[in-house]
Parts: C-alpha cells; structure tokens; sequence
C-alpha cells in the first residue's frame, strides 16, 4: 500500500496543482512557472493524506467522493478563510472568491482522487455501538471548548515566541466576542464534525485514526496552504502561524478522537460475497 500511495500521490498533486493554476487563469490572473513549483509539495502533502484516507475508508463511490470534499473544503479551505476574514488579513471580496475557488477546486478533485486512490477490494463497514444523547453533548461540549483553549494557548505562545507578528496584527485584531464565538460556533464545530466523519468512515485502528485526524488538521488546515507565497501575508508571518497551527491543530486532533472514539461492535460486508482486504 505505502509504494502505492506514494506514487499516486505525485500524479495527485500534479492534478490539484494544474486546477489551481486553471482556475487562476480563469480569474485572468498571470500564471508563472514559480506558480507550479511552490503548488507541488503543498499539494503532494494533501493528495498523501487524502489518498491514505480513501484507500483506508469503508465507504465507496459518491458517498466517498462527498468525504473527500467535505474535509478538504471545509479543513483546508473553508475553516481557514474565516479566520483571516475575521483578522481583516483578506477583504469580503478576497474571502469570498477565495471561498468559490477551494469550492471548484475541491468538487472537481475529489471524484477525481477517489477514482485514482480507490482500492478495488471492498473493506469492511463497522458498525458503531450506539451513544445517548448526553454521552455526545459533553463530549462535543468539552471537544468544542478544547479547541479555543489550544486556540488561545498557541497564539499566546507564539506572540511570546515570535513578537514580530504583532507588528503585522496591529490593528487587525477582532474584538473578543467575535473572536470567541468564531471560534466556538463555527471552527470548532467544523473540526469536530469532520473528526467525527473520519472516525466513522475509516477502516483502521485507532491509534492510526488520531494520526490521520491529527496531521489532517494540521497540514489541511495550516502548513500546506502556508506554504506557497502570498500577497496577504509575507513569509515571515507564514512561517510564524505554520508552526503554531501545525503543533496546535495535531495535538488537538489526536485529544479530539481519544474523546470522540466511537466503541466499535461487529463488523459487516459493504457487499457480501466480495472478498474484503485485511485493514492497514
């Protein structure tokens, strides 16, 4: 599996990496040869951790392609945009077309990957053992609260660590309700809901569910978008807030499937009849 992934994984990035630049042309905007060389390995990162989850996951066809987009959407674009939105790092214009193009780019590719990471062995399905109601409340409760203390404690850390970044900030900052209530009911929320889809979905053991999760959260919804250069933030901020987002998101990824596992009971054939792969 590991050559596999690994080599489909180049031909993967090379995909998302010519949808952007299409995309950019469209928009009218000047593509370069520097364009396509900082998309490579961002976007090799994302076809490795995508292309893992799909050949790891229970589910098939438009069903996985609809995972697929949901988390690299919503984690590597969606989440990401409302932040700089709320620190005034790019306009209402900016989000928004920013917003339509990981749309576009996120409902073209993910078909596309499931087609080529797609193992042709069904897997087994698991079923989960059901959870009351108040069992879910205070776990998502304490999960949604856990990620704006790791949010608070990790921009605190890094003012401390980087203070260069205040400069960049300054004047940029949201007042404090705004900067809560983004982060309780809407980031947060995000994240626990794709948490809870891949823990759902994926077909190994736990402990390699919160690796997933972990690194999902942290190259999805961090590093690798910070990567290429940008015109709303220069490279030192760009590195400030990979490490930042990449230590915290993990971190919070691997806590936030210890809390949210679900207590898997028996297992069953997608298809019955059809010979299933031992799991990863």
């Amino acid at each position: 599996m590991k050559t596999t992934l690994f080599v489909k994984s180049i031909f993967g990035a090379l995909l998302l990496t010519v949808l952007y630049m299409l995309f950019n042309m469209l928009l009218g905007q000047t593509i370069g040869f520097d364009n396509f060389f900082w998309g490579i390995l961002p976007n090799y990162m994302v076809a490795l951790l995508l292309g893992y989850y799909i050949m790891s996951s229970s589910l098939g066809g438009i069903r996985l392609s609809i995972s697929v987009f949901l988390i690299y959407f919503l984690i590597g674009h969606f989440n990401l945009l409302i932040e700089a939105y709320i620190f005034n790092v790019s306009s209402r214009q900016e989000t928004a077309l920013e917003i339509i193009r990981g749309l576009f780019i996120s409902v073209t590719f993910a078909p596309l990957y499931v087609y080529i990471f797609r193992n042709k062995i069904v897997k087994e399905a698991v079923i989960f053992s059901k959870r009351s109601l108040i069992g879910w409340f205070w776990r998502i409760l304490v999960a949604d609260i856990l990620y704006l203390l790791l949010y608070i404690i990790a921009g605190f850390v890094l003012t401390i660590v980087y203070p260069q970044l205040l400069q960049f900030y300054e004047g940029k900052i949201p007042s404090f309700d705004i900067l809560i209530n983004t982060q309780l009911f809407i980031r947060g929320f995000i994240f626990i809901g794709i948490a809870l889809l891949m823990l759902q979905t994926l077909n190994i053991s736990v402990v390699k569910k919160a690796i997933l999760i972990g690194l999902t959260f942290a190259i999805l919804g961090g590093i690798a978008p910070l990567i290429p250069p940008s015109e709303l933030m220069p490279a030192y901020v760009r590195l400030g807030h990979g490490f930042e987002v990449g230590i915290s998101n993990f971190i919070y990824g691997i806590l936030l499937t210890l809390l949210l596992k679900l207590n898997s009971g028996a297992k069953a054939d997608i298809n019955p009849g059809i010979a299933v792969k031992p799991t990863v």
